[in-house]
């Protein structure tokens, strides 16, 4: 039997991939799930891409392990070769996803294909089966319990007993005749009604259906959403932010391990759908279980079983016709008042008219109008379906790599972006004297002043604590002004900016001499103390 569509050069591109088992044997490339081997090999040709995923998250570690223990401060024109960097290859990344959003479109439409040709069939199964049940009701009730038998019971009016037991047999022979097609029509109604325990054209379809109503918003979902994070990166870079760019590096670390795994779930399909497109009716005519598939498709001409019942029927109905048109000339002779020959025109319109009926049923049944169906679903999936499935593949692939090199780049960057400085108090690191001390107002000076006797007063009793001269309690006291002059102790005090006269070298960290504020002694203001 040739295959309706020939094999494509994409087809046999991905039926020359080889197919390998877990000893890496190569193994029979036919079409066949049912087999574990077949399935083994499309499991091996999955598990590359997972494995090239391990070795990128691995690398990624490895990677992040380094710049952490690199904690050099880098300047900030640095940065820019990075940026651009990322946003270059996130424009690379949103157009390898712009191409897989274009093959889940031709998948989608090329499964659409074979779902309407699928559902042509079915409704040609189905108005066969309601045909065949109208013209075996007609056949049962207008000429079978027609009351041809029980007028011809009268005595006829020209007596003839051989006449007489010709029509009765004749009638009988009508009778048989259009029970037998009856019987070959219920066969045919038989054969097109499922059954419980079969699985039916129509289930099969209800079933992928209902994925594919899945699989095609999902996609289109997780590829939209890939594309939100090359724009937030693209933003992220541009604008130096830390926020944008560390979730980048969190959601990309799952998307690269999204589209991986996926990328393993795409070849192995790519590949498997090869198979089935190098010869697609070796498969479909094993499955025995599709008893519409194997009576109207797989069925060469002159064995559809359809179309052999409503033939039978058909040559039935013929012997009838021939039966009622002898019964017809007998019956004009015995009865020619009771007017036979209209009744028994009516009865042979309806044979004719079933008999139309019949060989139109066996045209719509055979083979040869099914084909087109049939080659209209090989062709969809085969052609659209396929090179779909395969820009998905490539898709996949690349934005895996590239959003794997982003998360390293993105990660690198967002490291050594610094944040703002915050805000610290100027008095603290500010000098003791100011460079624009001369020429502040006399208020600012006079406060300044006495800011300065205080640190130099509190330094002076520092040192003299520590050498043992000086107890007690240090209490300030105020003087003119508001401004403190100097401090109280239980030994006595001192005059404020003064050194004690009796000693000639005084302790402390700048011997006697005036000291310059640092981060770790306060300035005490005035109001400190009121």
């Amino acid at each position: 039997m040739d295959p309706p569509v020939p094999p494509g050069f994409l087809v046999e591109l991905l039926h020359s991939v080889p197919h390998i088992n877990i000893t890496l044997h190569r193994v029979n490339d036919t079409f066949n799930p049912n087999s574990s081997i077949y399935i083994e090999s499309l499991g091996i040709l999955a598990s590359i891409p997972a494995a090239l995923l391990i070795i990128s998250l691995v690398f990624l570690l490895l990677y992040l392990l380094t710049r952490c223990c690199d904690r050099k401060p880098r300047k900030p024109k640095s940065h820019g070769c990075q940026k651009c960097t990322l946003v270059f290859f996130a424009i690379v990344c949103c157009a390898a996803i712009g191409l897989g959003l274009y093959g889940n479109d031709d998948l989608h439409n090329g499964v659409l294909q074979i779902f309407g040709s699928g559902r042509k069939i079915e409704e040609l199964i189905l108005s066969v089966r309601n045909q065949t049940e109208m013209v075996k009701y007609n056949l049962k009730t207008k000429v079978v319990l027609s009351e041809l038998e029980a007028k011809f019971e009268k005595p006829p009016q020209m007596y003839n007993q051989t006449a007489q037991y010709l029509l009765q047999d004749t009638v009988k022979m009508v009778k048989d005749n259009t029970t037998m097609a009856i019987n070959a029509l219920e066969t045919v109604v038989y054969l097109t009604r499922p059954s419980h325990s079969e699985m039916t054209l129509n289930s099969l379809l209800n079933t992928y259906e209902f994925y594919e109503e899945l699989r095609w918003p999902a996609t289109l979902g997780f590829l939209t959403f890939l594309l939100l994070l090359c724009i937030i990166l693209v933003i992220g870079a541009t604008r130096s932010s830390r926020c944008a760019l560390i979730f980048f590096s969190v959601c990309g670390l799952l998307a690269v391990t999204v589209c991986w795994l996926l990328s393993g779930i795409y070849l192995a399909s790519a590949v498997a759908l090869g198979d089935f497109c190098m010869k697609p009716n070796d498969f479909i005519c094993s499955q025995q279980k599709l008893k519409d598939v194997q009576y109207t498709y797989c069925s060469s001409v002159g064995t559809n079983r359809y179309v052999l019942r409503l033939n039978e029927s058909k040559d039935y109905l013929d012997r009838a016709k021939e039966a009622l048109d002898i019964m017809n000339r007998i019956a004009i002779n015995l009865y020619p008042r009771f007017e036979m020959s209209s009744k028994i025109n009516r009865l042979s319109e309806e044979l004719d008219d079933s008999k139309r009926q019949l060989i139109a049923l066996s045209a719509r049944a055979d083979r040869r109008a099914v084909m087109e169906h049939y080659a209209n679903a090989t062709r969809g999936l085969c052609e659209g379906g396929l090179f779909g499935l395969t820009l998905m593949l490539l898709a996949s692939l690349v934005s895996a790599a590239i959003l794997s090199l982003l998360v390293c780049v993105d990660s690198h960057t967002w490291i050594y972006l610094t944040k703002k400085r915050p805000y610290e108090d100027k008095s603290e690191t500010a000098p003791l004297f100011p460079a624009g001390a001369a020429t502040a107002s006399p208020a600012s000076a006079q406060i300044t002043a006495g800011t300065m006797t205080v640190n130099r007063t509190l330094l002076h009793a520092q040192a003299a604590t520590s050498n043992g001269t000086t107890g007690g309690t240090l209490i300030p006291s105020s003087g003119r002004n508001g401004t403190t002059h100097g401090l109280r102790g239980a030994s006595g005090h001192h005059t404020l900016g003064r050194l004690p006269s009796q000693q000639s070298h005084l302790a402390g960290p700048n011997n006697g001499k005036y000291a310059t504020l640092s981060k770790q002694c306060k300035t005490l203001e005035s109001s400190d103390f009121y």
